[in-house]
């Protein structure tokens, strides 16, 4: 089953996102959106593959992406 991710780039790495970017593709994540200006790639990669980005050259961290679901405003819990 695929998992949407954020991946944040090291800093040290900044500039050559694109080379980062190209290995997370060959690691089998589908970039969805790369945000240069803050050093992050939107995606989503199988569960099975996640843990191994983690270690690839530029990246800093690796994260589910999470849903949150608040209240209604009108709701007693507040």
């Amino acid at each position: 089953m695929s998992e949407k991710v954020t991946i944040s780039i090291a800093d040290g790495h900044l500039d050559r996102i694109d080379e980062v970017v190209a290995r997370l593709e060959q690691a089998g994540v589908q970039v969805e959106k790369v945000l240069r200006g803050v050093g992050v790639v939107i995606g989503s990669v199988e569960e099975s593959g996640m843990r191994a980005l983690g270690v690839l050259d530029g990246v800093g961290s690796v994260e589910p992406d999470r849903t949150v679901q608040l209240p209604p405003p009108d709701s007693d819990v507040q």
